[in-house]
């Protein structure tokens, strides 16, 4: 692809109309006349990102719709369009890189090369413990070391490097994604204006830290550090936390000398401070950075205005030293600091937390237009009216997924235990799911407590998305307002219990990671958790064993985004995560999405053009 930037003109957007109007991106849809959406992979403050079929091309890429905050602002599209220029015709086979811009009226995408697999900060979470080995870690750090090595050498940053940024593919492959797409200086685009970032997280090196400098290969290998860091510990370093004890003693210096406060005393590449952590001696040392030279400069300047100034002192020192010696005025009563103080609303209350009412089964059976309970584990449905079909009114717990698979365990998140009988189970992928339906299904048939062509599955993501709506067309589970006003997510409990981790300022909901089902927050269909505790598990159509996505947000989400009713992201059900759960519907059979033709039955991808 060596066309960098695309517009669409006039006569060319008629079979892109659909995708003027609607900014959502849908599985199916096919974007520009060419690319058809496989999979929709979620979003982040650059906006929603997918992966299409190249229909031209017959291969896999990444497709990025720019948010409308991105698209207003200058300097932003200025940091991408230089990333384009500078990366878009290099290869390299652990970079994918981004490729084109493609302008379809007042909507910007970003199309790029595919990342297959699992991002790494999952992978991390999947390994015993909640973190992995040195020996596994090592492969993975050394390709992605390279990709740094390749760019820096080309004079290229990443700027943006965290877990979220390299995956993982089956075949052992490792990816860094994102390249050169980081806002310079750490700057966020808030309503089309850059602002500095209010936090920083551990990803973001010292020198940059209310500092107005720019990154450069010493950041992107602080990053690289990091990552390995929490990788390798299961959490990202604290300020002034020495590395891990368990790690060997070479690891350890590796580890302190790539996190350097001083960038001079980094490694000289990310790939000597990979080979240290495997305990190989490197030596060399880095050259100054541009900003060090900068630095030097204006120190040299300010000591030429210092003598300047020492001499005037020196002329009018009298007149200074009788100004030094009156005495202070007192001070005036604040009267004004008192009434900004009185004017200045309370800190947020964590809220009062009553159960509610245990539902009863009033019928021998499920009945339309009744509340329904199951014999096997006392599981709460709901019926919905709008749906015809009953909604369990919690996210399934670790009590009821253990009637099931006694060994299961959830497992804490640094030392918060998330394994408690009443705590939406967790780290249970779409095959366990799917096993738990079904298994209940059997149990309750078995019982005489199911009708006649009714089973109990997951929901299909549309399903998801109109409980978690109530029934209203509204963006956020709660309404428009923001900041949420219920529901379980990244909380001011959550910044105190984990002062590393971005939360949401102003709101309260008094869990620092997975809340009780019961106290999840209730929407108006009665319906606990729907939208907020943790992402629940969908199938892509009702009745379908094929994984759909995660749908609704979870307990440590922060940003707006992450939190909308129609929020999907993932496209790979085989994650075990501390944010992924799942609840259940009862719904009739003959309601069901026919399965889709066999592989064999569909079309074959259009030939790669000459």
């Amino acid at each position: 692809m060596t066309t960098q930037t695309t517009k669409i003109h006039p006569e060319e957007r008629i079979r892109a109309e659909g995708v003027s109007r609607s900014p959502e991106l849908r599985v199916g849809m096919v974007l520009l006349g060419r690319y058809e959406i496989t999979a929709v992979l979620g979003s982040s403050e650059l906006g929603e990102i997918c992966c299409c079929l190249d229909r031209e091309t017959g291969q896999e890429v990444s497709l990025r719709l720019l948010s409308p905050d991105i698209r207003r602002s200058k300097a932003a599209m200025a940091v991408i369009h230089a990333a384009i220029r500078q990366i878009s015709n290099q290869a390299h086979p652990h970079l994918a890189a981004v490729r084109q811009l493609v302008y379809v009226g007042d909507q910007i995408y970003v199309v790029g090369d595919f990342a297959p697999g699992v991002d790494i900060g999952t992978w991390g979470r999947e390994g015993e413990g909640g973190k992995r080995m040195l020996e596994e870690v090592l492969p993975i750090l050394a390709q992605a070391a390279e990709a740094l090595d390749f760019a820096h050498a080309r004079r290229i940053i990443h700027s943006n490097l965290k877990p979220s940024n390299l995956y993982l593919g089956s075949d052992g492959v490792v990816r860094v994604t994102d390249f050169g797409l980081g806002m310079p200086r750490h700057m966020t685009i808030v309503h089309g204006e850059a602002v500095r970032a209010s936090t920083t997280g551990a990803y973001l090196a010292p020198e940059l830290r209310n500092k107005e400098e720019d990154s450069d290969s010493a950041t992107d290998q602080y990053a690289l550090a990091v990552l390995a860091w929490e990788v390798l510990a299961g959490a990202p370093p604290a300020s002034g936390a020495e590395p891990p004890p368990e790690l060997p003693s070479p690891a350890r210096a590796a580890l302190r000398r790539a996190m350097s406060k001083k960038p001079r005393n980094r490694f000289v590449t990310c790939t000597d401070f990979v080979r240290a952590l495997g305990g190989e001696r490197v030596g060399g040392r880095r050259g100054r950075s541009a900003a060090e030279w900068r630095r030097i400069r204006k120190v040299a300047i300010l000591l030429g205005t210092l003598a300047a100034i020492g001499t005037a002192l020196a002329l009018g020192g009298r007149t200074v030293l009788a100004w030094l010696r009156e005495p202070p005025r007192p001070p005036e009563e604040p009267a004004a600091e008192k009434e900004a103080t009185a004017a200045r609303p309370p800190a947020p209350k964590k809220p009062v937390r009553i159960a509610p009412e245990k539902l009863v089964a009033t019928t021998p059976l499920p009945t339309e237009g009744q509340p329904w309970v199951t014999q096997t584990g006392r599981m709460e449905f709901v019926w919905v009216p709008p749906m015809q079909m009953w909604i369990g009114r919690y996210e399934v717990a670790n009590d009821e997924y253990r009637l099931m698979d006694p060994a299961h365990d959830s497992g804490e998140f640094r030392g918060i235990s998330l394994k408690e009988d009443r705590q939406p189970v967790v780290r249970v992928n779409f095959d366990d799911t799917e096993a738990f339906a079904s298994w209940l299904t059997e149990r309750e048939r078995a019982a005489g407590k199911l009708m006649e062509g009714w089973r109990y599955r997951l929901p299909s993501r549309l399903e998801a998305i109109a409980y978690t709506r109530g029934g209203q067309v509204q963006t956020y589970p709660w309404g428009e307002l923001w900041p949420p006003n219920r529901g379980n997510y990244g909380d001011g409990t959550l910044g105190e219990a984990f002062p590393d981790l971005q939360f949401i300022s102003g709101y309260e909901d008094g869990f620092a990671a997975t809340a009780p089902v019961e106290f999840s927050g209730e929407n108006r269909w009665g319906l606990f958790g729907a939208g907020g505790n943790v992402w629940e598990t969908t199938s892509k159509e009702a009745g379908w064993k094929q994984f759909g996505g995660w749908q609704g947000g979870g307990w440590d989400d922060y940003l707006a985004t992450r939190m909308k009713c129609d929020m999907l992201y993932g496209f790979l059900g085989n994650a075990r995560g501390a944010v992924n759960g799942f609840r259940l519907v009862l719904a009739p059979v003959a309601g069901e999405t026919p399965p889709p033709p066999p592989p064999a039955a569909a079309a074959a991808p259009a030939a790669p053009q000459s």
